[in-house]
């Protein structure tokens, strides 16, 4: 019979020089899938490039995040500690910049260029959140829990990037919410101070949600609407027509755009279903139509009917082009995939003796899976209609490059942060420095 404990030494041992097998497996199977469907649902992306141009676009992006993803986690996860402080600063100067200086990407300020690429600095602040989180957690760490100075720049961090987060949607916001909310449960936080920040969180939302309000009766009064849905419109030179020009920048009225969404969304029916096709209710039931023709199997990849009649099919609603070509076996294994990721986080954080690694892969893993639930339910209809892309397979360059990044940091911690049970040592033990307060914090799972 083989030692068991010789065996714990050779899986560690593997781990370290290759990472988790089953991240990898679910990575790799999800970029699979993300260029099966990239050309069913990029038809209406079609243009002097040729059939094969958004394809091969979206391959090439995926690639380079492939080369991010490589390059991260042959690193220890240590390495981003310094540069936490400074990503938060640079987020949030960019994030304000956007509001300021940005371009418009469905209707809302969303991105700026940096030679010629595109950067969405509210994907990127999904990443932030969950280092920064991780740090002032593990910084803050005691044997009974999360000290209160802790939680406190927990939320404060959470709430200043919702806020700048806001004017896109409040999904964002609601998601940087749910992740924290999350890793302060995973980091030992007393169920006192757990439900204080809840209703904190609560109250801020409240406080958004006001304010919109008001702005939206006040930006109504002046002008009429407009009638348009911009997020349900497929040509940029549509909303080039129906915006209104001021000071030679494009300016989209959204006024009301919450309000109706919320307005018209109904919890105990399909109500959509019932209305006429018209741009309102554009979105939901051609995504209806979408998953209603996949039924259980599917039609296969490459005879979708929807993919171009449905808006943006390529990105907030590619689950819907999935689910047809893929039926409903399709969907719910896309759905498990996420699921499994999670579970496989949470195997991973019993494993490593350190708060720092152990949220941080908890982190990165909640974000990816709550990002996908938010996008499935959109699709589905179980929440009211928002932009949020599938996590490394609906097209984009910042969301792809994020989740890259993320996958990375999760396999740099099942690298360097797992240890063998029968050893019981790690590679993130005491140091020296800045880095010595957050590394030498004790994974709250294990005492």
């Amino acid at each position: 019979m083989k030692n068991s404990g010789t065996g714990n030494v050779k899986v560690a041992e593997k781990n370290k020089n290759h990472g988790d097998p089953w991240i990898w497996g679910i990575y790799f199977m999800l970029c699979f899938i993300s260029v099966l469907e990239a050309y069913s649902a990029s038809s209406q992306m079609i243009g002097s490039s040729g059939v094969f141009g958004p394809l091969i676009k979206h391959a090439g992006t995926l690639l380079a995040g492939g080369v991010v993803l490589f390059v991260v986690q042959h690193f220890s996860y240590e390495k981003i500690i310094p540069w936490i402080p400074v990503a938060i600063v640079l987020t949030i100067a960019s994030m304000i910049y956007v509001l300021f200086k940005g371009d418009y990407v469905n209707g809302a300020l969303r991105s700026f260029s940096v030679m010629g690429v595109s950067v969405q600095p509210s994907e990127i602040a999904k990443l932030v959140v969950v280092a920064a989180v991780s740090w002032i957690m593990s910084r803050y760490q005691m044997p009974g829990g999360v000290k209160t100075v802790g939680v406190v720049f927990s939320a404060i961090i959470v709430l200043v990037f919702g806020g700048l987060t806001y004017s896109q949607g409040f999904t964002n916001t609601a998601i940087l919410m749910g992740i924290s909310l999350a890793m302060l449960l995973i980091g030992g936080i007393q169920i006192k101070k757990f439900l204080l920040v809840l209703v904190f969180y609560m109250i801020a939302a409240l406080c958004y949600f006001g304010y919109s309000h008001i702005k939206e009766k006040a930006e109504s009064a002046e002008q009429p609407d407009s009638g348009i849905a911009v997020e349900q419109i497929m040509s940029s030179a549509t909303v080039a027509d129906e915006a209104v020009k001021k000071d030679n920048r494009v300016t989209v009225d959204r006024s009301g755009t919450r309000s109706k969404r919320l307005a018209r969304f109904d919890w105990n029916e399909d109500s959509c279903l019932n209305h006429p096709l018209t741009s309102e209710y554009l979105q939901e039931q051609y995504a209806y139509m979408a998953r209603a023709h996949g039924g259980i199997w599917g039609v296969l990849p490459g005879n979708s009917r929807e993919c171009s009649r449905l808006p943006l099919s390529f990105s907030d609603y590619i689950y819907s082009i999935i689910v047809e070509e893929l039926g409903l076996a399709g969907g719910i294994f896309v759905l498990v995939l996420y699921l499994a990721l999670l579970a496989r986080a949470v195997t991973i954080v019993f494993k490593c003796k350190r708060a720092f690694p152990a949220l941080l892969i908890m982190g990165m893993a909640v974000m990816i899976t709550v990002q996908a639930l938010s996008h499935i339910a959109i699709n589905c209809g179980a929440v009211p209609i928002s932009g949020q892309p599938l996590p490394l397979i609906s097209s984009g360059g910042s969301a792809i490059m994020v989740i890259n990044i993320a996958f990375g940091i999760m396999i740099s911690v099942s690298k360097f942060a797992v240890t063998s049970n029968s050893s019981g040592k790690t590679d993130a033990g005491k140091r020296k420095g800045s880095t010595s307060k957050v590394l030498e914090a004790e994974n709250p799972t294990q005492i």
